[in-house]
C-alpha cells in the first residue's frame, strides 16, 4: 500500500496553474488543433507511465484509483460520451486560489488518457472546475 503524506495546498495550486499556463502557451504557439493533439498524446503517455491495474476497461481502473485517492467519482456514459464528475477533497480550498486565466484540473489528462486507451479517437470536450471538484466530458467518435 502506498504511503500517505500531507501535501501543501500551495503546491496543489501551483500544479493546477502550471498545467493551465502550459496549455495556454501551447495554444498560442500551436493553435487550438495542435494543442489538442499534444494533449491527447500526453494523456496517453501519462496513463502508460503511471501504469497500475487499469483492468479490462482502463476508465474503470482510473475511477478505482481516484476513489483510492479519496475522491468521490460519478460516472455517466452515453453512446458518444463519457462524463465523470470528480469530487476532490482539496477543491474547496485550492480552486478559489487559482490564478490562471483558464484553470485546469491535473486529472483531465489522466482521465482522457484512460479513455483513449479504449477509444483511440476520444477527445476532451468539457473540463469544468466545480466548487468541490471537476466535471469532465470525453467525446467518443462513432467509429469507436
Amino acid at each position: 500500500m502506498a504511503k500517505r503524506v500531507l501535501i501543501d495546498e500551495d503546491y496543489l495550486v501551483f500544479l493546477h496553474d502550471q498545467l493551465a499556463e502550459n496549455q495556454a502557451t501551447l495554444r498560442e504557439i500551436l493553435g487550438a488543433s495542435g494543442a489538442d493533439a499534444v494533449l491527447r498524446f500526453e494523456s496517453e503517455r501519462l496513463v502508460a507511465g503511471i501504469g497500475g491495474n487499469l483492468t479490462f476497461h482502463p476508465i474503470d481502473g482510473v475511477v478505482d484509483r481516484l476513489r483510492g485517492w479519496g475522491m468521490h467519482v460519478r460516472r455517466r456514459e452515453e453512446k458518444r460520451s463519457i462524463e465523470l464528475e470528480v469530487e476532490c477533497p482539496y477543491a474547496k480550498t485550492v480552486h478559489p486560489r487559482l490564478r490562471a486565466k483558464n484553470p485546469k484540473c491535473p486529472l483531465e489528462e489522466y482521465i482522457l488518457g484512460a479513455v483513449r486507451l479504449e477509444y483511440k479517437g476520444a477527445s476532451l470536450s468539457t473540463s469544468q472546475l466545480l466548487n468541490d471538484g471537476v466535471k469532465l466530458v470525453v467525446s467518443v467518435p462513432a467509429d469507436d
